[in-house]
């Protein structure tokens, strides 16, 4: 028997119903949708540099902002949920705004300006879509080279903690997107590439070349991106080496302390990213912000349920309300899995939570030191998010060894939750873009006075519609996947 003991097909399948419902959310909103997306595509706009029409006399301004003149009237602004958003333009069909000079990676918006096209709203669904596609492409590839367990810890780390913010991102051009999948599956796609029971050399390296090109998407869309595969690979390795090199515990435990070391060291000599100006802005504060028992304690404490707002919110640039009940199922439907899965025996369990939860509170508060000015109030979880992914795939790997037994009977009841969360967030993003939110459930307005793609041929509600139907279908052929049995060697 072939060790790929899941069809290609099968993978094929899921991957091609999981794209379907990602092009759904990709219609649902406009321009702007997503957090700084008007930035975001302007910077696209000018991926390639200064071309006629898209990107034109690029610039620093007066404030020192580096700005271009784009095809783009579309302006991040925010408008009260009550009311339809209506954003300001001035009807030129042109404007002058900042784009990226630095602040992200320049791959992201490079290969997403190839995309662009004389019409703005083609372009947009264009680069939706197409960052749906890789996404897709690349749970599918996973589903099909994966060992079992691994598998299945993909499908409840999809069932789970894609929820609101992940699938919003996923058909977005907002670079959080790829750094959100990237950091969350390729260290997966590492550790099973490194385990024992996987023995052919060939799935071995495809293994590997999945994680790489997460790890790329990853790291050329969002600068802490380095820090966060750097972290969940580290892991990965360090777990691997101590379980299938017993005899070498102590060298792994040296390099554990080494290691970051020499990349400290590194980054002072070599790099204008210092380690230790970056600490030290962590603890000074000055007249007027809080002192370090506030700032420290706050962050703390709120780091982890900060980071779980992700599970009930969409990364919106105006306000988007989800009903309550999104984030009760989000947080019963996580909750209920960790619990099931925890494992006393598994020290790496907790010992490699701890480490990434800690990482989580590190991140939040060098956000809000270094940019926020110590400004009380939480952060916005999409910068954590991809840690979230992390915490909760490295809780389940390290889960019981009849992982699959322990959850089989509760996933249709979950995949039931999870489709209605998807479903009540799609319908309110779809709600306060076509009109405005009412707190309920309606049939949408379509018509002149209402937003949506002029060249569609169906309305919102069509869309709204098939969006659940097509998630509900790429969990249902991703459990049937979990049904094939690994060998009875343990390599599946």
């Amino acid at each position: 028997m072939s060790e790929f003991l899941v069809s290609g097909r099968m993978a094929a399948k899921a991957a091609a119903w999981f794209f379907a419902a990602l092009a759904m959310v990709a219609l649902l909103s406009p321009l702007g949708a997503s957090h700084d997306e008007a930035f975001h595509a302007r910077s696209i706009w000018c991926g390639q540099g200064e071309r006629d029409p898209y990107c034109t006399e690029r610039f620093i301004d007066e404030k020192g902002a580096f700005v271009a003149r784009t095809n783009l009237e579309t302006q991040n602004c925010q408008v009260n949920s009550n009311d339809p958003l209506l954003c300001p333009t001035n009807r030129l069909g042109e404007s002058v705004f900042q784009t990226n000079n630095g602040l992200y990676p320049p791959l992201f918006y490079y290969l997403m300006s190839w995309l662009v096209v004389p019409y703005v709203s083609v372009s947009i669904v264009l680069m939706r879509l197409a960052s749906a596609l890789l996404i897709s492409v690349i749970i599918g590839l996973l589903l099909w080279l994966l060992p079992h367990r691994h598998r299945v810890v993909l499908f409840l780390v999809s069932l789970t903690t894609f929820s609101s913010t992940g699938y919003f991102l996923f058909a977005s051009i907002n670079p959080s997107s790829w750094t959100s999948f990237g950091v969350g599956v390729g260290w997966i796609a590492l550790h099973a590439a490194l385990a024992e029971h996987v023995s052919s050399n060939a799935r071995r390296a495809a293994l590997a070349s999945v994680a790489i090109v997460a790890w790329v998407m990853a790291i050329g869309s969002r600068s802490d991106a380095a820090g966060f595969v750097a972290l969940s690979a580290t892991l990965a390795v360090l777990h691997v080496g101590y379980v299938r090199m017993p005899a070498h515990r102590k060298t792994l435990a040296g390099a554990v302390v080494v290691f970051p070391l020499i990349g400290w060291a590194i980054l002072e000599r070599f790099s204008t990213m210092s380690p230790l100006e970056n600490i030290r802005r962590l603890y000074t504060f000055s007249d007027g912000q809080r002192d370090n028992v506030a700032f420290f304690s706050e962050n703390i404490l709120q780091g982890l349920p900060n980071t779980l707002r992700a599970l009930g919110t969409v990364p919106s640039k105006s306000v988007i309300l989800l009903p309550d009940v999104v984030m009760v199922i989000g947080i019963a439907l996580l909750g209920f899995f960790v619990i099931r899965t925890h494992h006393r025996a598994a020290r790496a369990q907790v010992a490699g939570a701890v480490v990434i939860v800690s990482a989580i509170v590190l991140v939040a508060m060098a956000q809000i030191a270094l940019v926020d000015s110590r400004d009380s109030g939480g952060l916005e979880p999409r910068y954590t998010y991809p840690l979230l992914l992390v915490l909760v795939g490295w809780w389940y790997l390290f889960s019981p060894v009849n992982l699959l037994e322990r959850v089989e009977r509760y996933l249709r009841p979950a995949t039931l939750g999870a489709v209605v969360m998807f479903a009540l967030t799609m319908f309110t993003v779809a709600e306060r873009f076509v009109d405005r939110q009412s707190y309920g459930v309606r049939y949408l307005p379509e018509g002149p006075d209402q937003w949506w793609w002029p060249w569609m041929p169906v309305g919102p509600n069509v869309i709204l519609i098939l969006a659940p139907i097509f998630l509900w279908r790429f969990f249902a052929e991703t459990r049937a996947m979990l049904d094939v049995s690994p060998h009875p060697s343990g390599q599946s």
